[in-house]
């Protein structure tokens, strides 16, 4: 008979099958059981077809159909039989032994079931253009710089499988989307086409007259009548009263993109101040830094946190007096220099009431006697003593050094621009041919020709100028699926196709579209040979360009995509938001794998390294800033743990001792062993666990103290079913117990309660650690597992596919060649890119 099984049978299926391996003594005791006959011995007789207990029919399950509906029913008697919540107590009872032998065999089908429904037999779904990769190619093909300019702001998330944006079946296409192509089209080539004449340099002065924010504006009229632009908080608080110094006379901002000089007449004020740091949460130890930000004119609101606004420059700020600072930075169209107080207070609009709590005997007569908030914010700042930069005057030049025509419009038009005499009509047919053959990343063919020259003269018809026209088609060749998909097109025997090739090789290492040199390799046909394709992956991982494979490969691998979208709480972690450490943590880590590659280190190192790279607020959250000096606290630098001894023995060094890692596998708030120790499991060691029932609650801290997360999973893995998963999943978590939830080292979960925290654990099969160093010396050891793991995480990323079993061959032959140097980073690279599995 055949016997379909239900949703939530299928998920504890998977929860045992996957921990198998490592199963508890009770499931490899139990002897081989038959699915079908387990069914009908305890379920079917209340889930029949004619009458189904709960609407759940087992009796018309196919365990050889792996339907949604059937993986989903599967599932469910899994979590039921998980949860002993079924067989009902009135009935027949399996044993302990047969009751854990079933869930396995059923975890076992539903795990198949899984991989054929998710299989794309060994081939990469024909897809698009990831927001990532649309953003970097319309930049390379039309010479945009993006730091202030991103088209794709308003596309709809990328779906992600496994953490990866780039896997081809699950990048749908949508009439939104398509709707939002066209408009990023029309903003690319618009800002490509750019002014229709050579810019000339201007210059601009404000001088004493800084109207400030809302909330401040009242007080800076009475205290110093708005000669100066004042900045207290850092730009990342909540409420930000004084994060972003705009310049309000700078109406409209500046009138083309460009480079701009800044010049900024500044002072650093009352680092001596008479308040407690606890008053006005700074560190005042620290040199005041004055940094430039850019703000969206269109926008408006200039005192407060914009969609876009990367850090442009930034500089250490005299105590003595005022001096000034010169800064040369980018400004796109419209834009005007916003300045901040890159380390300022923390929550400065309750420092008004933490002074008047604390300090109210320090303060004059006159401000005591004051009531409410507002007219003690307007007392305080008028005093004068509170931590902040001053300024009283900017200059602002350019644009500097315009090339005319400019990058975009070469790229664009080819040469010669605007005006109807360069517009022959071979001329016209020259360019609409040159540039689809670079957005489409390979020769374009007559027909695509003729139908974009026809388009061209039909918008001609319309009543369009030959810019106008030019313009139009090539928003049409943006819009075209030539530019928004990869290239299919493979030679007899089923490899890719030269210019494919040169396609799939960009954009593993680039994130964009071919150069020049590939394109002509392309070209000549020569791409295909092995030696070749070796060449050029060195040339491209030496280049600049491939430090965005680095970081996008990092945040699809290690989800560091992820990292502050759970944020951390500001009361308790104001570290994270006053030195902008989400920033410096991603930083920390792409350097660190950009230096395994360009030393060809081995893989072994992501665990064992002694070193990372840091700059100074990194490096006070690690304890080891007096190694850092306050004059160059943004630069990062190399540092070796093994000049600190205490840190080095808490697990610094390596991937597992990075803030980046400890940050994304908590939850802003606190951490849960079994978090991230499902973490390394899934992106370190590649052995994922299943999901648990549904009905099973997560282990929470106990913050009265009242019992440790340890004490909580022991009586939770009392439970023979659960046992199974946290076997291996609670030691690798405990070990990393000993760093917070934004990675930095502790001692104790609760400071109230005092109770320590114990880092030590058994892996399964009896192997015994003490601390996070421990755990790298036992995990090391499984150096094969590791490797193979970054190696199907690099092949998902360079084919945008998942990898499957029927992969496990090619992976392992990828492999085998490199174990005896322990997996060399760059080697592994080259040896990926040279597999049948990318040329195919």
């Amino acid at each position: 008979m055949d016997v379909m099984l239900s949703s939530h049978v299928f998920r504890l299926l998977v929860v045992c099958v996957l921990l198998q391996p490592c199963g508890g003594a009770l499931a490899k005791e139990a002897q081989p059981i038959d699915p079908v006959g387990f069914l009908e011995n305890y379920c079917i007789d209340c889930h029949t077809a004619d009458d189904p207990a709960g609407e759940r029919d087992f009796e018309s399950l196919d365990l050889d159909d792996s339907h949604w509906d059937t993986q989903l029913a599967l599932q469910e008697a899994i979590d039921q039989l998980t949860l002993r919540s079924m067989p009902p107590e009135d009935g027949d009872q399996p044993s302990e032994q047969v009751r854990l032998a079933a869930i396995d065999v059923l975890t076992q089908q539903l795990t198949r079931m899984r991989q054929e429904s998710n299989s794309t037999n060994g081939r990469t779904v024909l897809r698009r253009l990831s927001r990532r990769e649309y953003r970097e190619t319309v930049s390379d093909l039309l010479e945009i710089d993006m730091t202030m300019f991103d088209p794709t702001h308003e596309f709809p998330a990328d779906n992600l499988s496994e953490h990866f944006d780039n896997v081809g079946d699950t990048l749908v296409m949508s009439e939104h989307l398509l709707e939002r192509y066209l408009d990023a089209a029309e903003q690319c080539i618009a800002k490509a086409i750019g002014p229709s004449e050579r810019p000339r340099t201007q210059e601009w002065r404000f001088h004493r007259k800084f109207p400030q924010q809302a909330e401040l504006r009242t007080a800076h009229a009475r205290a110093f009548l708005n000669r100066y632009l004042c900045l207290y908080d850092h730009p990342f608080n909540d409420k930000t009263e004084g994060g972003y110094g705009h310049i309000e006379a700078f109406v409209g901002g500046v009138p083309v993109d460009g480079v701009y000089e800044v010049w900024v007449h500044a002072k650093a004020m009352h680092r001596d101040t008479k308040y407690s740091e606890r008053a006005v949460k700074i560190d005042l130890e620290e040199p005041f830094r004055l940094g430039i930000r850019p703000g969206d004119s269109s926008i408006g609101d200039m005192p407060h946190r914009q969609p876009i606004q990367p850090l442009l420059a930034e500089s250490v700020v005299s105590d003595d007096e005022f001096k000034w600072i010169r800064f040369e930075v980018p400004l796109d169209r419209g834009f005007v220099p916003r300045f901040t107080f890159e380390n300022g207070m923390h929550d400065v609009r309750g420092s008004f009431a933490r002074i008047y709590r604390m300090h109210f005997n320090l303060l004059p007569q006159e401000i005591r006697d004051t009531r409410g908030i507002f007219e003690q914010r307007i007392a305080i700042i008028s005093e004068g003593t509170l931590p902040h930069l001053r300024i009283d005057e900017v200059k602002v030049r350019g644009p500097l050094d315009v090339e005319w025509p400019t990058k975009s419009q070469q790229a664009l038009y080819g040469g010669d621009i605007t005006g109807e005499e360069h517009w022959a009509e071979s001329e016209v047919r020259d360019r609409i041919e040159r540039f689809a053959s670079r957005a489409y990343r390979r020769p374009v063919t007559e027909t695509e020709v003729e139908g974009l020259v026809a388009f061209f003269d039909s918008r001609k018809a319309f009543g369009r100028s030959s810019d106008q026209a030019y313009g139009d088609t090539a928003k049409a060749i943006l819009c075209s699926p030539s530019f928004l998909y990869f290239q299919t097109s493979t030679t007899e025997d089923g490899q890719l196709s030269d210019h494919a090739l040169a396609e799939r090789l960009s954009y593993f290492l680039t994130s964009s579209m071919p150069d020049e040199t590939l394109r002509q390799l392309a070209d000549e046909g020569k791409l295909n040979d092995p030696e070749t394709l070796r060449q050029q992956t060195r040339r491209l991982l030496a280049s600049e360009t491939s430090d965005e494979f680095v970081a996008d490969f990092l945040d699809n691998w290690l989800d560091l995509r992820s990292l502050g979208s759970m944020p951390p709480d500001p009361r308790e972690f104001a570290a994270f938001y006053s030195g902008d450490l989400q920033v410096d943590m991603k930083t920390e880590t792409r350097m660190f794998f950009r230096d395994l590659i360009d030393r060809d280190a081995s893989l072994n190192e992501l665990l064992t390294a002694s070193h990372s790279f840091l700059n100074r607020d990194l490096a006070k959250l690690y304890g080891v800033d007096d190694h850092f000096p306050p004059e160059d606290a943004s630069g990062f630098r190399r540092f070796d743990f093994a000049q600190s001894p205490v840190q080095r023995k808490l697990g610094r060094g390596g991937l597992l001792g990075q803030a980046s890692i400890l940050t994304v596998s908590a939850n802003g708030i606190e951490t849960s062993p079994v978090t991230r120790g499902v973490w390394l499991l899934e992106n370190v060691l590649g052995t994922p666990t299943p999901p648990p029932p549904d009905d099973v609650p997560a282990i929470e801290p106990d913050t009265r103290g009242a019992k440790t997360i340890r004490d909580q999973l022991l009586k939770h893995r009392e439970d023979a079913t659960c046992f199974q998963c946290h076997r291996k999943i609670d030691p690798l978590g405990f070990a990393m117990e000993g760093f917070d939830a934004i990675g930095q080292s502790r001692k104790v979960y609760n400071i109230k309660s005092g109770r320590p925290i114990f880092t030590s654990g058994e892996l399964p099969g009896g192997a015994k650690f003490d601390g996070p160093e421990g755990l790298k010396q036992q995990l090391v050891k499984r150096k094969d597992f590791i490797a193979r793991t970054v190696t199907e995480r690099l092949l998902t990323h360079a084919l945008g596919r998942r990898m499957e079993p029927t992969d496990r061959a090619a992976v392992d032959a990828i492999l085998m060649p490199l174990k005896g140097e322990d997996y060399p980073t760059a080697q592994l690279i080259e040896s990926i890119v040279t597999s049948e599995l990318f040329r195919r």
